[in-house]
C-alpha cells in the first residue's frame, strides 16, 4: 500500500518537472529562434551626417545700371575774325603815326594811314628818313592805286629815304609776322615806293607791275 502511496505522490512531481522541461525548452527554441530571426534581418544602415557638396554663398546681386553720361558741355566756338574795317574808320594800329606827316592828306585817292613816321619824333620839322604804311579798299583800281603812290612821293621828295607800303587788308598790314617772317602781309602789299636818291633808288610798283614815279 505505502509502495501505491509513493507512487501516486511521485506522479505530479514528474508532471510539474517535465512541464518545467518543457517550459524551458519552448524559451530556448524562442530564444533561438529570435536570434536567428535577427541574423536573417539586414544590418541596420550607419547614421549618415548630410555634407553639402556646394557651398551657399548669396545670389551676386544683379549688376548696377550704369549712371547716365554726364552732359558735355557744347565746345564754344572759335571767335570770327574780325572783319577788316572799311577805309575811313578808325583802327587801332600797332605803328607810330606821327602828325607832323600827316597834318595835310597825303592824296585825295581813297585810303587809311596806319602809320607815318621818321627818325625824330621830337622834331617839329619832318625827319630825313620817312616811312608810310596805308590801306585801302581791296577792290581799288590799279590807276587809282599808282595816283596814290604818286602823291605820297611827291609830298615827300625832300626826304633822303623814303618807304611807303600801301595793303588791301589792314589786318595783315598790322597783324604779328614772327611765324611767317611776314609772307602773309606781303601777300597783301599792292603798291609801294621806295626810294633813296644817294643809292640811285627810286621805285614805285603797283599789284607787282613795276611803274613810273
Amino acid at each position: 500500500m505505502a509502495d501505491a502511496g509513493e507512487r501516486r505522490g511521485a506522479t505530479p512531481r514528474r508532471v510539474f518537472l517535465a512541464g518545467v522541461a518543457v517550459g524551458l525548452a519552448s524559451a530556448g527554441l524562442v530564444s533561438l529562434g529570435v536570434w536567428q530571426w535577427q541574423r536573417q534581418l539586414p544590418a541596420a544602415p550607419p547614421s549618415l551626417g548630410v555634407v553639402s557638396t556646394f557651398s551657399r554663398t548669396d545670389p551676386a546681386p544683379p549688376p548696377s545700371e550704369p549712371a547716365p553720361p554726364e552732359p558735355v558741355a557744347p565746345s564754344a566756338e572759335p571767335e570770327p575774325e574780325p572783319p577788316t574795317p572799311p577805309v575811313g574808320a578808325k583802327y587801332a594800329s600797332e605803328f607810330p603815326v606821327y602828325e607832323k606827316l600827316v597834318s595835310m592828306p597825303p592824296s585825295r585817292e581813297p585810303h587809311q594811314v596806319l602809320g607815318a613816321w621818321d627818325e625824330d619824333e621830337q622834331s617839329a620839322a619832318p625827319g630825313q628818313r620817312r616811312a608810310f604804311v596805308l590801306v585801302v579798299s581791296p577792290g581799288q583800281s590799279d590807276s587809282s592805286l599808282e595816283t596814290l603812290a604818286r602823291d605820297v612821293r611827291g609830298m615827300n621828295l625832300d626826304a633822303l629815304l623814303l618807304d611807303v607800303r600801301i595793303y588791301d587788308d589792314a589786318g595783315a598790314a598790322i597783324g604779328p609776322r614772327v611765324a611767317d617772317s611776314g609772307a602773309a602781309a606781303r601777300q597783301h602789299v599792292v603798291a609801294e615806293v621806295q626810294r633813296n636818291p644817294a643809292a640811285g633808288l627810286d621805285v614805285m610798283r603797283v599789284r607787282g607791275r613795276v611803274v613810273e614815279p
